[in-house]
């Protein structure tokens, strides 16, 4: 019974209940989601992107001829045709395969030329209707899913000298400060695509941690090397600490990257003493 009421639910959140009759009505074609994220890297090019289609129904499967499905923009959209992105057509065909669920990807492009990044204010939203189909077979529109809301997300080309700037920390799981978090420097280098946080934990010893930056998405590696020493805190003498780890570095007040967050494995001769999350925020 749990199965069944949990089957009907999900049939009656895709499908419109006046068109379908549990299986019995026509396929219906609409936007694969009613929302989603188009991601635009602010290089000033043009960014080639597409939004499914889909048709789904009783007899999808069985379809055999093409279904041309016509869009158009809606005018709640807040995103400007001509300067935050560009229809390539406003109509495509789906041709049968005779899979249970038929999909097709209406292309759009999205502008960053002028666009400045890291991107101020509410992203910008196109809003597309389904308004006509033509075709032979047993399709309608579904009012459930005619209208999708795509969000621009305009994020900033990578550029490793983004990363540089004094940070301080604002989460230290672990406590690597003798008293009040530091602020301290992060520099780009020694190598192509790393930075190194400068004295991070702010010890005599001024050790550097040299961190590998992902260019495809910011992702953060921190082999294995020492980040302080433990004698410095007057306890049992583990002699150096190290780190090792990973994180991510996102936009964070209005600058390109701005928060540096890391879960580290905290490590000395005797052994771990486990994984703890630090986050650095530029000041």
């Amino acid at each position: 019974m749990v199965l069944a009421l949990s089957a009907i639910s999900l049939s009656s959140c895709l499908l419109d209940d006046s068109v379908t009759d549990y299986g019995k009505g026509p396929n219906v074609v609409g936007f694969a989601s009613p929302s989603l994220t188009l991601q635009a890297e602010g290089t000033g090019l043009d960014i080639e992107t597409q939004i499914p289609v889909q048709i789904i129904g009783p007899r999808v499967n069985k379809l055999s001829d093409d279904i041309n499905v016509t869009v158009n923009i809606d005018p709640s959209s807040t995103a400007v045709e001509g300067t935050n992105f560009r229809m390539v057509t406003n109509s495509i065909t789906l041709s049968p395969d005779g899979e249970d669920v038929l999909t097709g990807m209406l292309p759009i492009v999205i502008i960053t030329e002028g666009i400045e990044t890291p991107y101020v204010g509410d992203p910008p939203v196109i809003v597309l209707n389904i308004t006509e189909i033509s075709t032979s077979e047993n399709v309608v529109i579904n009012e459930k899913t005619q209208q999708v809301s795509a969000s621009i997300a305009y994020s900033c080309a990578f550029d490793i000298t983004n990363y540089e700037g004094t940070y301080i920390a604002t989460t230290d799981e672990f406590g690597i400060y003798l008293a009040q978090p530091v602020p301290f420097q992060v520099v780009a280098g020694p190598g192509e695509n790393q930075i190194t946080l400068v004295n991070v934990a702010a010890h005599p010893e001024e050790y550097d941690v040299v961190v590998d930056v992902n260019p495809e998405n910011g992702d953060l590696t921190i082999e294995r090397q020492p980040v302080l020493n433990y004698t410095n805190f007057g306890a049992t003498p583990y002699g150096e600490l190290s780190w090792e780890g990973s994180g991510t570095s996102t936009t964070a007040g209005g600058e390109c990257i701005g928060m540096l967050e890391v879960t580290n494995g905290y490590f000395v001769a005797a052994g771990t003493f486990g994984e703890f999350k630090t986050v650095f925020v530029k000041q």
